[in-house]
């Protein structure tokens, strides 16, 4: 098991949104969110950045919203013309990964995540997922787990 069980409050994430059926970690998705990525990071943010995968869609199998923003305290924290997402408090499953590109951990870290989940090492919620970046070289992912889940 490469992950941690950890209990989380709720989270809070704003910033632009990205509709996607699949989460975008290769090909011209991943290279839609790299631009963002760009954009955003050039403002000024009042958290640190993050981003929040909410409305799952079951047919699918898939989140459909990505949102590349900042972690948000409150409300009052959003800046006009970004979005909000909530993600609910829970038990999480918590990845880490450092590397060199960032885009390239944070690929090999959801391909972490969903092998564990085929494995049967994590059953998920589907509630919202959420990554942090520490540094410069390392994610955080923390994935929503099934109320059968308890911190470890």
């Amino acid at each position: 098991m490469n992950f941690s069980v950890v209990q989380r409050g709720e989270t809070l994430v704003a910033g632009t949104v990205l509709r996607s059926p699949a989460l975008a970690v290769e090909g011209s998705r991943r290279k839609r969110v790299e631009e963002v990525w760009q954009r955003t990071l050039a403002r000024t943010l009042p958290g640190y950045p993050a981003t929040a995968y909410v409305d799952h869609a079951p047919e699918l199998n898939s989140y459909l919203t990505h949102i590349a923003g900042y972690r948000c305290h409150s409300v009052s924290d959003v800046v006009p013309g970004d979005v909000l997402a909530r993600i609910p408090a829970g038990n999480f499953a918590r990845f880490v990964r450092n590397g060199d590109n960032l885009g390239d951990t944070i690929a090999a870290l959801w391909r972490s995540v969903w092998d564990a989940e085929a494995e049967g090492e994590l059953v998920r919620a589907y509630t919202g997922d959420f990554e942090r970046y520490p540094d410069a070289n390392t994610v955080e992912v923390f994935v929503a787990l099934a109320d059968k889940q308890a911190v470890k």
